[in-house]
């Protein structure tokens, strides 16, 4: 075990706890901020089933022994819960009283029991006033464990249009804070004592696990729920409490609190919690929270307001319609994930908690997105739920679409759509360019298969897909199309279909020559989300003397390969020339292009660029013949505000990628890249940052790295002044913030002198007058400064880190702290990730995670840190396993592997992975030797030898200031 001494507020103390004196002892949309710090590296390629070209309209098939039969279906349910989760008891007891309807004649019912013991179950008459009458008679269950379906058996056929109740007892175990289910998590109040509370959270198929139901989308009910808990705590559920809490007659000790009959809605959206939370009410919102957070609470209730009424003016369908009040919990320990559950939304603290003191922009850019996520849900999935599954894109891709628009409804001057385009539609691209992607449409039978469907296609390839016709078909028919969608779909399930018979429906109203004749809604879409992957639009300008034409080609872009594909989407596409530019697309400029190839006629002169794909609405790349790809390249460096800045995000993103894909040649996006001198907008920097943070992560630590820090420099060479990276600005923009801190962080990851230099004195001077860097800049000020600071300033961050009760300020001190490049500091820091005893109570088991994870990906010098961490003692490898489990060790040395670039670096490698030994699974060490050997490969790869000749080249010509 750690020595109880290891309480690290004084350097002496925390240096000593670093020492092999220990030898004895033995790491999301919704939704994690990308790091500007942590050095990301190539994703792995996402495996699953390979998908055929043969029929669009598919639906696989899968195990349906999963699904529910269709002889009964639920009308209502009374749910009665019994928690003492004040005492930590794990324990909970409920009876759950179904009104179903006979669909056939039938002698069982079955329903949906994952792990709750059935103690009885009865059958009973429905009385006058549909509420449940005698007993008929106790009916024999039994659950299967494979397909959790609870079989009641009855000694009578119950006739076809009948009805009947059900009242099931049952016991079950509160889960341990893993989000899941009717789960159990916990937080320390401001004396130390650790609090308990027990919440909900069941999409997709883990409300069977907290009461026995019928847990499919499409089988709607009504609800009833009453919670009998403590009387020091209080309840919250979906809808507003019918009264105040009742003693309980069996224990003074315990109320029970009731609430209103809910709307029909999908069992996984049933929500509660039993807490000793604070609440903050505005109109008809409220924020429940821990006491010693309450002053997080009031942005996300005014944000909580203002976007929902935003929504509703948006859909033209008010959310009060269908529901009386709204309420937002934040859980502790509950990650960075959020459940749109109606009426009481549930976050993880660091996604709804805001604090402006020590919050910074990009924790409150989280909180409103977020916020905006699951508000959009409450149409999209509460008022009108998936069929199945399958469709989940139904909730997911227009909750991530309006995740970033209705936050620019409500919050124009934030310009989050600006990030749209970079957040969603790029990083859908990353995760669709795999061979072995699934479609949007994509069947599931299992909880785990159903569970697996909530990936990147379901967000940010779906919100993209949708915001590409909402763009085509125009918001104002496609708001038509969505409100009768849901006008005709309320409180039902809906599929595909349903979405393209409401735009239909608005498009004939209102726009019935916008597409082609015969073309229909259904034709387009089905194109996009019954197929796997998107296209790759290839312009071929042909440059004739007399007239100008393009020939415009489609293939499936995949990132390592070219296969012959038969497939055709239904692109619409858009363009602007050099000569004549108009970046405002409108629904009139489109054109589909309907077939593999097609030719058409262009208005730019040979001498003039063309452009396709305005503003990047549209889900495809874009390629261009050399030529066309040179006059880009010239307009650019010549004056890169002749092109939209959400375009020049897209070329430099599209040019590397294609590169990658060795559609281009590497040179292309490298000469591309040099226009950023002159770039002063957000969205194009971090469009390139992948390719920056790939040719550093290929080139550190080797011959050609100088070379490429050269190269680096000189586009950081002008905007970097004009950045005050050291100070805040009472007029700066969000994206202003978020440009600053993206060109601060390069600047000094490739050793700019004036950076370093700044970012240490504002730590120095902030550490010496014991006051806290101002939220906005902190990230860069704690992480750069720390590189070269003396124990008493890291001492002094660790002190904000270990401090603190906000786990949003919590994360970004982590990922601070691992800056640091004194290896007796990193040392003391991963020891942290170990403690044990009262000191490390407040600890999360992620943070532990994170401090490991943020070391390596810090820098190399994290990465040595590790390295001899983990070289101590098999003791202490013990020890790390059962502290933070084998998938952080596994992790590690995978991490380590990939920033491993020389001999030097390799042979730590292997002096870890021989000390180690079995302690790692072999295909875990056979992976890392592989790795380490693609990392030497690149160089002798056409692509490695073409980049190492353009930086050098680069480096050594004399340019032009």
């Amino acid at each position: 075990m750690m020595p109880r001494q290891l309480l690290i507020t004084v350097v002496c103390c925390l240096l000593v706890a670093a020492t092999p004196a220990l030898a004895g002892r033995p790491a999301w949309k919704w939704l994690a901020e990308p790091s500007d710090i942590t050095l990301t590296f190539e994703p792995e390629e996402l495996t699953g089933e390979v998908v055929s070209d043969a029929a669009p309209n598919r639906r696989q098939p899968v195990d349906e022994t999963y699904r529910l039969p269709n002889n009964t279906s639920p009308v209502h349910y009374h749910l009665a819960l019994r928690t003492a989760i004040h005492e930590n008891n794990r324990q909970f007891s409920g009876t759950v009283m179904v009104l179903f309807d006979v669909h056939e004649p039938t002698t069982t019912v079955t329903l949906l029991n994952r792990a709750l013991t059935v103690q009885r179950a009865f059958l009973h008459e429905v009385a006058t006033g549909g509420v449940a009458g005698p007993q008929i008679e106790q009916v024999a269950h039994v659950t299967d464990s494979r397909t959790e379906h609870l079989t009641l058996t009855l000694s009578q056929m119950l006739p076809a249009g009948s009805q009947y109740f059900l009242r099931i007892e049952f016991e079950g175990t509160l889960q341990n804070n893993n989000n899941m289910g009717f789960f159990a998590s916990s937080y320390l109040d401001n004396n130390q004592n650790r609090r308990y509370l027990a919440s909900s959270k069941f999409e997709p198929t883990h409300a069977r696990s907290a009461f026995p139901c019928y847990d499919e989308p499409l089988l709607k009910a009504t609800f009833e729920l009453e919670l009998t808990h403590s009387k020091d705590y209080n309840a919250v559920a979906n809808m507003p409490a019918a009264g105040a809490p009742v003693p309980d007659p069996d224990n003074a000790d315990y109320v029970t609190s009731r609430f209103e009959k809910s709307p029909k809605m999908s069992t996984y959206l049933l929500a509660f919690a039993v807490s000793d939370f604070s609440i903050r009410t505005a109109e008809r919102q409220t924020v429940y929270a821990r006491s010693n957070v309450f002053e997080e609470t009031a942005f996300p209730l005014e944000a909580g307001n203002t976007i929902l009424d935003a929504l509703g003016d948006y859909v033209d369908i008010s959310y009060y319609d269908y529901m009386p009040k709204m309420t937002q919990i934040a859980i502790p320990d509950r990650g960075t994930g959020a459940m749109e559950n109606w009426g009481l939304v549930a976050y993880g603290e660091p996604v709804l908690l805001f604090n402006p003191a020590i919050n910074s922009y990009r924790n409150k850019k989280s909180v409103t997105t977020i916020i905006a996520h699951e508000y959009a849900h409450q149409w999209f999935g509460n008022l009108v739920s998936p069929h199945w599954w399958e469709y989940i894109w139904l909730n997911e891709g227009f909750a991530t679409l309006y995740e970033y628009y209705a936050a620019q409804l409500a919050y124009p001057e934030g310009n989050y759509w600006d990030l749209f385009t970079v957040e969603v539609i790029q990083n859908a691209f990353s995760a669709d360019a795999s061979e072995t992607v699934r479609p949007m449409n994509w069947n599931a039978g299992s909880p785990n298969e159903i569970a697996a469907l909530f990936d990147t296609v379901a967000y940010d390839k779906s919100g993209s897909v949708l915001n590409m016709f909402r763009m085509a078909l125009g918001d104002g028919v496609w708001r038509y199309g969505l409100k009768t969608y849901m006008s005709a779909r309320q409180l039902d399930g809906a599929t595909a279909e349903h979405l393209y018979s409401g735009l239909q429906e608005a498009l004939v109203a209102n726009a019935p020559t916008l597409l082609p004749a015969g073309v229909t809604v259904r034709q387009l879409m089905d194109s996009w989300t019954s197929e796997p992957g998107f296209p790759l639009l290839t312009v071929y300008r042909t440059y004739g003397d007399d007239k100008q034409e393009a020939i415009l080609s489609q293939e499936r872009f995949l990132s390592n390969k070219k296969l012959p594909n038969a497939h055709v989407y239904l692109i619409p596409y858009d363009f602007t020339t050099g000569n004549q530019p108009n970046f405002e697309p409108t629904p009139e400029g489109y054109a589909w292009l309907a077939s593999k190839a097609q030719k058409i006629s262009i208005n730019a002169p040979k001498d003039q660029w063309i452009i396709f794909n305005r503003q990047q609405n549209g889900y495809y790349r874009v390629n261009y013949d050399a030529h066309n790809w040179d006059l880009l390249t010239q307009a650019l460096h010549a004056n890169p505000e002749q092109i939209h800045h959400r375009n020049r995000a897209q070329l430099l993103n599209d040019a590397y990628n294609l590169a990658r894909a060795e559609q281009i040649d590497i040179t292309v996006p490298l000469r591309l890249m040099e226009y950023l001198r002159k770039e002063t907008e957000y969205a194009p920097w971090t469009a390139a940052g992948s390719a920056l943070t790939f040719f550093n992560n290929k080139l550190r630590g080797t011959e050609h790295y100088d070379h490429f820090l050269v190269y680096a420099n000189r586009l950081l060479l002008d905007i970097y002044p004009t950045l005050a990276a050291d100070s805040v600005a009472a007029e700066e923009t969000l994206l202003h913030k978020y440009l600053k801190q993206f060109i601060t962080t390069w600047a000094c990851r490739i050793g700019h002198g004036d950076c370093l230099t700044k970012m240490k004195q504002a730590l120095t001077a902030a550490h010496q007058a014991n006051t806290p860097v101002h939220p906005d800049i902190a990230t860069a000020v704690y992480c750069n400064g720390l590189a070269a600071a003396s124990d008493e300033e890291f001492v002094w961050v660790y002190e904000q880190f270990k401090n603190s009760r906000n786990q949003a300020q919590r994360t970004v001190l982590i990922d601070a702290l691992a800056c640091a490049r004194n290896p007796s500091q990193l040392s003391a820091f991963l020891t942290v990730a170990l403690g044990s005893g009262s000191e490390f109570d407040a600890l999360l088991a992620s943070e532990r995670t994170r401090i490991v994870s943020a070391t390596y990906g810090a820098g190399r010098e994290g990465v040595d840190a590790v390295i001899d961490f983990l070289l101590v003692s098999p003791a202490q490898v013990t020890e790390f396993v059962q502290r933070l489990g084998q998938t952080a060790l596994n992790n590690a040395v995978s991490n380590i592997a990939s920033r491993t670039n020389n001999q030097q670096e390799l042979d730590r490698l292997n002096q870890l992975l021989d000390s180690l030994g079995s302690m790692v699974p072999e295909s875990v060490v056979n992976n890392a030797r592989s790795t380490v050997q693609n990392n030497f490969n690149w160089f002798t790869s056409l692509e490695g030898l073409v980049a190492v000749e353009y930086f050098e080249k680069a480096a050594t010509t004399p340019q032009e200031l």
